[in-house]
């Protein structure tokens, strides 16, 4: 297979070298559009990491999928085209196999906090969450979930009931969630999230399953839509925080790694509660506008609660069969321990939404406790 790398090179595009850290100035490559939350934090994070390091290691970031788009983030950093990004798991399910197969874990603990947490110490302590990232020569940090997706909908009429989702072809990032949808008569679209305004506007799909956030700041699709469903259904968790190139990591000294670790900490908790906050007040801002902002109804709510009910819709049936995951009881088991951990942690704590606390918590519980000098050495 011809590499990102080597068709950019090819086309004349330069890579900036990896060795020569004190000279250079590194790419971090978004797909998602500038002033997007994920967006948000990474521009702090580099100014941050800039600054801690003296300049040492300086990235330009390249939002919006002009360096790498959505599906290639996860080929391109580890190929080297940037040496630190952002990669949705839903996008290359065939990639990234577990951390898809692990969907579906939000619609047992509720919490987005805890549950991106729990991700985080996955990536990071797993043996197998290591190794499906360390396949594609790229180095995971931290983990974030979303609060629970409504469906933004250009239907003349809200969605409330069961019948009106059949046939509906409404935007999820896969995972389970789109399994459920389907299950419910729904025809899932697989698009990324960038696609989705157009895809609205010339009626491509009837609606869209991403953050609120996305009305009105994340994005502006309050234009090209009339109401909003307040489904929660469990929205994206499977991800990293950030993805660093393998050579790149490599070629930091510990100090360096460690003064990541304590920033990745903060750019966690700092994404976190973005994403929580962000979604109260878009759909404050929508509703103010006159969108329809509404509540599933009892047909809804009770054919996704029957459908958890029957193991999630056989969820170990797909995983099996979807993701070539051998022994899915076992993966599952393997991931309930830090479901447990960080739901008593995130229970536990005075304010989850502060950002201090949140990133103390954090760095104590997971980051403080990785080793500058062995993680991603391998």
């Amino acid at each position: 297979m011809t590499s990102i790398k080597a068709l950019l090179l090819a086309g004349g595009v330069g890579l900036m070298a990896a060795t020569s850290v004190a000279a250079e100035s590194y790419r971090m490559a978004h797909f998602q559009p500038e002033g997007e939350t994920t967006v948000r934090t990474a521009k702090w994070f580099a100014e941050a990491l800039n600054e801690a390091t003296d300049g040492e290691i300086a990235f330009e970031l390249f939002s919006g999928g002009v360096l790498l788009p959505a599906k290639s983030s996860l080929q391109g950093i580890g190929d080297g085209v940037a040496q630190e990004g952002f990669h949705t798991s839903g996008y290359t399910p065939s990639e990234l196999p577990l951390s898809n197969a692990l969907s579906g874990s939000g619609y047992i603990v509720s919490d987005p906090t805890a549950l991106g947490a729990a991700y985080a110490d996955w990536v990071a302590n797993d043996p197998e969450g290591q190794a499906e990232f360390a396949e594609h020569n790229v180095v995971p940090f931290g983990g974030f979930s979303t609060p629970g997706y409504p469906a933004i909908c250009n239907t003349s009429e809200p969605i409330t009931e069961l019948d009106q989702l059949q046939g509906l072809k409404i935007r999820f990032p896969g995972g389970l969630t789109s399994k459920l949808a389907q299950d419910l008569g729904v025809i899932p679209v697989n698009i990324p999230a960038t696609e989705i305004y157009q895809a609205l506007q010339t009626g491509q799909i009837d609606c869209a399953g991403i953050l609120a956030a996305w009305l009105n700041i994340d994005n502006s699709l309050d234009e090209v839509s009339n109401s909003v469903t307040l489904l929660n259904w469990e929205g994206s968790f499977n991800s990293p925080v950030q993805l660093y190139n393998k050579d790149f990591w490599q070629s930091l000294t510990d100090e360096q790694r460690g003064t990541i670790m304590e920033l990745v900490a903060q750019a966690h908790a700092r994404l976190q509660i973005d994403f929580l906050s962000s979604d109260e007040k878009a759909l404050a801002t929508s509703e103010e506008k006159g969108h329809a902002i509404v509540e599933p109804g009892e047909s809804i709510q009770n054919a996704v609660q029957e459908w958890v009910d029957n193991g999630l819709g056989g969820r170990n049936e797909l995983v099996k069969d979807v993701y070539g995951v051998e022994d899915p009881e076992a993966l599952f088991s393997s991931f309930q321990p830090y479901l447990d951990k960080w739901a008593g942690l995130i229970e536990g704590m005075e304010d989850p939404g502060n950002e201090e606390e949140l990133t103390k918590v954090l760095y104590d519980n997971l980051y403080g406790q990785l080793d500058p000098a062995t993680y991603g050495m391998d």
